[in-house]
């Protein structure tokens, strides 16, 4: 009676510790699903605000231009530091309301030209596919390019409103930019002595220096960048121009715009171009792809270098492998922001941790007129 007593009793306690063993896996279970619900949010608010910092960061950029060329003109001219800021700041709101208002006038002049224009190329792709013995399956016909405006009908109103959406959130976006960058460029001193007071009175003075590096070598890059732009933007436009591809100015702007990105802009800007010189026909393609080609050899392999004797030269490895970890996680504003986010963790690299840390008095160059290690 005793042994069958005691085997109840122990029967009962491992069912009661099974129960408890069940019950803890289950809150294991949902302790496990809440910490992974946790960090995914963590890693979203991270990307959101990512996004926002490297907005910031592109005000930051345009506050060093702008500041840049205000000082430039105080210097050579009789105007107040002030007054050459007003200045520059009224000359480009007007180019840019120019710009906006010459370009969407010409896009809404043209724009049923180049709906008609876009069905010619369609079928003009479609031909010289076939005459080349390629598969004429590659592009649409006429049919089926209507057919997939009237499928995508029914869904015209979530287009409209994503798109109103993305429209805004580029905006608010540009607003951000523009007036971060006029803050900035009005009175850098302020922010500039606001993040030396963070840190340690003994190491404020090394932090005032890197900075002050920080900003040389920002407006080296932005300039070396804006020298890019210009040529590539005006070759473009001329090489347009010359094989009757319409649009040549807008395309010539596209394709300076687009060399503010390093080694992906030039292959952004090929594509408006093939598509406008589809409707040329195929000998016009080429050549517009051949003249790309050259015109990025000679951008790369002649002008760049020249400019990078006293601009800015980033690793193109490290540069690339930026653009792509940025554009995966953060859109658009990654891929624009990459490069010069690369120009100031090179900078903080080389100053706080190579030659601070490490003590080495040679922790390299951004530009190739000073000695490198």
């Amino acid at each position: 009676m005793l042994h069958w007593r005691l085997h109840v009793v122990l029967q009962s306690d491992l069912r009661g510790m099974a129960l408890v063993g069940s019950l803890l896996s289950g809150d294991r279970l949902l302790v496990s699903v809440l910490f992974l619900a946790l960090i995914l949010a963590v890693a979203d608010l991270l990307i959101v605000t990512g996004s926002i910092a490297l907005l910031v960061f592109a005000g930051l950029l345009f506050g060093v231009l702008l500041h840049g060329v205000s000082n430039w003109l105080a210097e050579r001219t009789a105007f107040s530091r002030t007054v050459a800021y007003f200045f520059v700041v009224a000359t480009l709101l007007a180019l840019i309301a120019v710009g906006f208002f010459h370009l969407g006038s010409q896009i809404v002049m043209r724009w049923e030209k180049l709906w008609t224009e876009m069905i010619a190329a369609v079928e003009n792709g479609q031909k010289w596919l076939k005459d080349q013995g390629w598969s004429a399956s590659v592009m649409p016909t006429q049919d089926e390019v209507e057919s997939m405006i009237k499928d995508a009908n029914g869904q015209f109103l979530p287009q409209m409103l994503g798109g109103l959406a993305w429209l805004g959130w580029g905006l608010t976006g540009a607003f951000v930019i523009l007036f971060v960058g006029l803050y900035g460029a009005y009175d850098p001193g302020l922010y500039k002595t606001g993040v030396v007071k963070l840190f340690p009175l003994p190491r404020r003075p090394r932090i005032a220096e890197v900075t002050s590096t920080l900003g040389a070598a920002m407006r080296r890059w932005i300039l070396g960048r804006m020298m890019s732009m210009a040529f590539v933007g005006v070759l473009t436009a001329i090489g347009m121009w010359f094989l009757e591809v319409p649009m040549y100015g807008t395309l010539g702007v596209l394709a300076a715009l687009f060399t503010f990105i390093p080694n992906i802009g030039p292959l952004l800007a090929l594509v408006p171009q093939v598509l406008l010189a589809i409707n040329l026909g195929g000998n016009t393609v080429l050549y517009v792809i051949l003249f790309n080609l050259v015109l990025e050899g000679v951008e790369s392999f002649l002008v760049t270098p020249m400019i990078q004797q006293h601009e800015v030269s980033l690793p193109p490895i490290v540069t690339i492998a930026t653009q792509l970890l940025c554009g995966a996680l953060l859109g658009v504003i990654g891929l624009m922001m990459a490069a010069p986010l690369v120009v100031v963790l090179t900078v903080l690299i080389q100053m706080l941790y190579i030659e601070d840390q490490l003590g080495d008095p040679n922790p390299g160059e951004l530009t190739s007129d000073q000695p490198r290690s």
